[in-house]
């Protein structure tokens, strides 16, 4: 008994070392992006730009259909969500699970910030640190609302106001909730599900969007499939 509690004691002395030297050279990494430039200051400079669109501007399906499939614990998290990343590592060998990332909101918005498109173990613990920088300095909305103004959403759209105006010729507070999740689902992937030549594929992932959405509590499940037959090129406030 003695020598089972000696090998625990072992173990988690170990890990705690690995992780502490781990989360240790990742904030080196994160002071690296920082000598650059502040990610609170690139925050600041996108939300003070001309043609910024603020978190009041967007319809609540539209939040909540990106919040469904990014981050459905984004307002519960700190930057780092450990029970998303659970979730997304048992989602690639479970079937019942649609496939996800471990990323929050906020770490996607840091790394876009900062142009990070290489990924590592190194960069994403780096990401951890700007999100909990982000997460103390500016409100959940201001996170998403810099997220959802920056993010690609295929066919060189950059930011949600330009998909609404290319693909629909709207304005983001005119989105039909059909527009909505099909546009939220475009980011995970954007040359694979942006409209011009991949709609098949968006609107699989627009049926992904709307279920986790029904999981999430915002719509009822009978609604999957009236909205997911639903145009999204007319425009219908829902």
């Amino acid at each position: 008994m003695k020598t089972i509690k000696k090998i625990c004691i072992t173990l988690i002395l170990i890990l705690s070392i690995g992780i502490s030297s781990y989360l240790f050279i990742c904030h080196r990494l994160y002071e690296q992006y920082k000598q650059n430039k502040e990610v609170s200051t690139l925050m600041q400079e996108v939300m003070n730009q001309k043609d910024f669109i603020s978190f009041d501007q967007f319809p609540e399906y539209f939040v909540q259909a990106t919040i469904s499939i990014e981050d459905r614990r984004f307002y519960l998290h700190g930057g780092v969500d450990l029970i998303g990343v659970a979730r997304a590592f048992v989602s690639q060998f479970d079937e019942d699970y649609i496939k996800s990332g471990g990323s929050t909101i906020t770490q996607q918005t840091a790394k876009n910030l900062y142009g990070i498109y290489e990924s590592n173990i190194w960069i994403k613990g780096s990401q951890m640190w700007m999100a909990w920088e982000l997460e103390q300095n500016f409100s959940k909305e201001q996170i998403f609302a810099v997220y959802v103004n920056i993010i690609n959403y295929g066919d060189n759209n950059e930011g949600i106001q330009e998909a609404c105006q290319n693909y629909f010729g709207i304005d983001v507070s005119q989105m039909s909730i059909e527009q909505a999740t099909i546009l939220a689902g475009i980011p995970n992937l954007p040359s694979y599900y942006q409209l011009s030549n991949h709609y098949d594929n968006a609107k699989q992932r627009q049926y992904n969007v709307l279920v986790c959405m029904a999981q999430s509590g915002y719509i009822s499940y009978e609604d999957i499939e009236v909205i997911f037959n639903g145009s999204v090129y007319e425009n219908r406030l829902y």
